[in-house]
């Protein structure tokens, strides 16, 4: 029994250090070790060449909007150029983007014929920028997602961040948004508001952020490399890359751009199994990190990332365990180990019965979210095993912007 015991505390630790002691952690670094830092931002003269990089399948509710976005910019168009390739979408994307490149000179669209996923998108657009202008450290690469809006001054933000040559990243803020009140939308902003915070932290202490947010963020092109064409999680593929070769990893929180979510649990689900079989990937790509150099690298990627991938699994230890102690200790020990137990059964479960009823309450819908999420998790690492063939996907039903 004891040593039951011990796996229980030590399960439940970790799970408690990758999502509130190590946040807390880092909030401790700040104040008490943190550093001044590079100067603030780049002058106007000193801001490199930017070519924007966009994967699009299937997105005609959104891509006007997005692209115009672009264009509405306040970065220099002289320095400014926005690659945009169709993976054979089938509705209405190829003929917008088409008349967007007619208007604007420094619009380069490129449908490709065969369907073969973001990844292969992102490669060949890559090559393509690259020809028309060489890599180095002053053309950047931002990568932008179809269904990410950015703000008027997102593009000089991010530009502005590279004020040193080992500044390889930069992330932007993405803000969700969400029309509806139902579903998961509420937990998924809050989580994605903390994993900001906490991105933001692990940069500006030790620019060792653990992986952009793929909606929008910038990589100098010396840095960028090929993505492998089965990799699903292509942003932290390129993130962990700028690490691996030297390169640091920070964010601009005043680079905003707005990016609508699934407001539904299912839609949800269905994009965190994507992104769980893509981690499982990353974790076997990038498994040197958990034992080399430097040490801050390796204590943000194992308590940020490995234990919340690894999640699940803790989780599960601690319900089977829970049960057993519940069955097997005297009264009142027992009765401990069978409220967890229930409680990893009833909260989600009560939450999904009050929604029935319209009825919303925060911290149980955290709890389903919670649960809900590492489940997801756990189908991703089946998924995983089973082998990842390619990176095509089907974009989630989201919450429109406009």
């Amino acid at each position: 029994m004891i040593f039951l015991k011990i796996l229980f505390l030590a399960s439940t630790l970790l799970i408690l250090h990758s999502y509130l002691f190590y946040p807390l952690s880092l909030i401790l670094f700040e104040k008490f070790f943190n550093r001044p830092g590079h100067p603030s931002t780049l002058s106007e003269s000193e801001l490199p060449f930017i070519s924007t990089i966009t994967s699009v399948y299937n997105e005609d509710k959104i891509i006007y909007d997005k692209i115009k976005s672009l264009t509405e910019s306040d970065y220099p168009t002289e320095k400014l150029t926005i690659y945009i390739g169709s993976d054979a979408s089938t509705d209405q994307s190829d003929q917008i983007l088409d008349e967007l490149q007619r208007r604007y000179s420094f619009i380069r669209f490129v449908r490709f014929e065969k369907r073969r996923g973001k990844t292969s998108v992102i490669n060949d657009l890559m090559q393509l920028a690259t020809q028309q202008r060489p890599t180095g450290a002053d053309h950047v690469f931002v990568f932008t997602d179809a269904n990410v809006i950015l703000k008027k001054e997102t593009l000089r933000r991010l530009a502005e961040k590279f004020v040193s040559p080992d500044i390889g990243l930069v992330d932007s803020r993405i803000i969700p948004k969400s029309s509806g009140q139902e579903g998961i939308a509420d937990a998924e902003i809050r989580y994605i508001s903390l994993e900001t915070q906490i991105k933001h932290l692990e940069g500006k202490l030790w620019g060792m952020m653990m992986g952009a947010f793929g909606g929008c963020f910038a990589i100098r092109s010396n840095f960028a490399t090929p993505i492998p064409e089965r990799m699903i999680t292509d942003d932290f593929y390129l993130s962990m890359n700028v690490l691996k070769n030297g390169g640091k990893c920070t964010s601009a929180l005043d680079a905003v751009c707005l990016e609508g979510i699934p407001g539904e649990l299912k839609e949800e689900f269905k994009r965190k199994v994507r992104i769980s079989s893509g981690n499982f990937q990353s974790l076997k790509e990038f498994s040197s990190f958990l034992y080399s150099s430097p040490w801050t690298r390796a204590y943000a990627f194992i308590s940020h990332k490995v234990i919340r991938w690894t999640g699940p699994f803790f989780l599960l230890m601690i319900w089977c365990i829970s049960l057993i102690l519940a069955l097997t200790l005297s009264f009142p020990e027992s009765l401990f180990f069978a409220f967890v137990f229930s409680a990893l059964l009833i909260l989600p479960i009560l939450d999904w019965l009050l929604s029935v009823f319209d009825i919303h309450i925060a911290l149980l819908r955290a709890a389903r979210y919670f649960l809900s999420m590492n489940i997801a998790l756990l189908f991703g690492f089946v998924k995983y095993l089973r082998g990842i063939k390619h990176s095509i996907w089907e974009p989630p039903k989201r919450n429109n912007l406009t």
